[in-house]
């Protein structure tokens, strides 16, 4: 209770103290477990101290058979490795562990759609595109919409523009935010640019100009783009 004050007040240091204090007792497994995960959460929320964190979290994975604790140290650790420390080698470990789970976790698609990105940002690419096909077959799936934009992304990193461009065309279908809309289509003009269809490059860059964040990039591009066709033809 004096800890929970102690958190409530954002006294994290002497929360700290007295939750490393009971641990020295050597409380029951289950109190054990419970000061673990509230010290996980002290140090990745309010410290920033990511490796203290999974340290924590670790414990409860080595010492509980409680599968509902078992699952929230996984989930904390994999959204550490994922959003905090950039080690995708790691989160896409813990994110597979998380959908392969039995049964099937409420939270399946936003799991498999993390272990996806892990994938594409480990440059593993034909994996990354199998899972995010998956993610696109599925009904109702939140995550359908993102995933034709990462794979398109992805393709673009290897520069297979025309399966870039395809995919992001599909993705244009459904997205609605405006914002995602213009920076998807400088994406298709680049694209397009990149694989000399110079036209096609053009006509997407003018129907941006005045809604891209950074006008003056779009009218470089369009310059050079006009430059570059008067020369073909000459």
């Amino acid at each position: 209770m004096k800890a929970e004050e102690l958190l409530n007040s954002q006294q994290f240091d002497k929360a700290i103290n007295v939750y490393t204090g009971i641990l020295d007792k050597k409380p029951s497994k289950q109190i054990r477990i419970k000061i673990y995960h509230q010290l996980g959460d002290i140090y990745s929320i309010h410290k920033n101290e990511y490796q203290k964190s999974i340290k924590f979290f670790n414990k409860i994975i080595e010492d509980s058979n409680d599968f509902y604790w078992q699952k929230r140290a996984i989930q904390n650790m994999a959204k550490i490795f994922f959003e905090n420390l950039g080690d995708f080698k790691q989160s896409k470990l813990f994110y597979d562990r998380l959908i392969n789970t039995k049964p099937r976790l409420p939270k399946y698609n936003f799991y498999k759609f993390r272990y996806a990105l892990s994938l594409v940002k480990l440059r593993e690419y034909d994996e990354a595109h199998a899972v995010l096909d998956e993610l696109i077959l599925i009904d109702k799936n939140e995550y359908k919409v993102q995933s034709y934009f990462h794979k398109g992304l992805s393709y673009f990193y290897v520069h297979d523009w025309n399966n870039a461009i395809e995919n992001w065309f599909e993705y244009l279908k459904y997205e609605k935010r405006k914002d995602k809309i213009i920076n998807t289509k400088f994406l298709i003009a680049n694209a397009y640019e990149s694989s000399e269809k110079l036209k096609e490059a053009y006509n997407i860059y003018y129907s941006i100009l005045g809604e891209y964040p950074n006008a003056e990039v779009v009218k470089t591009r369009l310059e050079s783009l006009y430059k570059r066709r008067v020369s073909r033809k000459r």
